[in-house]
């Protein structure tokens, strides 16, 4: 299956190298596209936000981000092949555009962090083209920052703004650059940047990333509770199928 539906939301089959390779081509061609990285938060929100679910359904593709929705595709049993999380996707996109050409702009994060994580970017990725940074803290539609974007005309935007802000934010940018990429990113900026630590490799084969932002950063204990919530709702998805 190209596409497995966990909770009402459609994510797409496919390994990285997959990904990747459809995302080439597309680039290649000048094709825009919409990417979404969902985990099991986004899933329960847009579950709750019909609007939001809409503008998912606009997305050419939606990630397995979180390793709960990867369980959760288990559970209902039509399981995906891998987790594809946004993060190391970004970094295979960036490669690219070093490769290839392309031009990239990061808008996100708090005043400073893209600045921050598109030095990081060109240090690490030799040739890279960062045409453009802006934080995150602007009213969406604003024309100035539509302006800024429209004139840097990069082929690769990444939006670092957390759901749902950053895809009503591609959403109504798309038409602006209908041949770009955009890819939102929520907090990837503060760890390409070195702010954030990401989790040891450790703990990422282990699929307990979560766990180690909950360690660094005691205050997501809150937004925790979603899980059980999702969990119960994949079973009760279950026992209907």
């Amino acid at each position: 299956m190209s596409r497995v539906e966990v909770l009402g939301m459609g994510f797409d089959n496919f390994t990285m190298g997959e990904f990747m390779g459809r995302l080439k081509k597309r680039l290649a061609n000048e094709q825009g596209t919409f990417i979404v990285t969902a985990n099991p938060e986004i899933v329960m929100y847009a579950r709750e936000h019909p609007d939001y679910q809409q503008l998912v359904d606009e997305a050419d593709f939606v990630t397995a981000d979180g390793i709960g929705v990867v369980k959760g595709a288990q559970m209902l049993g039509t399981p995906l092949k891998e987790r594809v999380t946004g993060y190391d996707l970004m970094e295979n996109l960036l490669q690219l555009a070093a490769d290839d050409g392309y031009r990239v702009f990061f808008i996100g994060a708090k005043p400073g962090i893209a600045e921050k994580a598109a030095a990081k970017a060109q240090a690490r990725f030799t040739g890279l083209q960062i045409v453009g940074t802006h934080d995150g803290y602007f009213p969406l539609g604003d024309a100035g920052v539509t302006r800024a974007l429209v004139a840097a005309k990069p082929d690769i935007v990444f939006a670092a703004m957390g759901y749902p802000r950053q895809e009503q934010f591609i959403s109504g940018m798309r038409r602006h650059l209908p041949d770009a990429l955009f890819m939102g990113v929520g907090g990837s900026f503060d760890v390409l940047s070195g702010t954030v630590k990401r989790a040891p490799q450790v703990f990422q084969k282990a699929h307990l990333e979560w766990f180690y932002r909950l360690l660094k950063e005691p205050t997501r204990a809150k937004r925790m509770l979603v899980l059980p919530r999702y969990l119960n709702a994949v079973r009760r998805e279950a026992k209907k199928r």
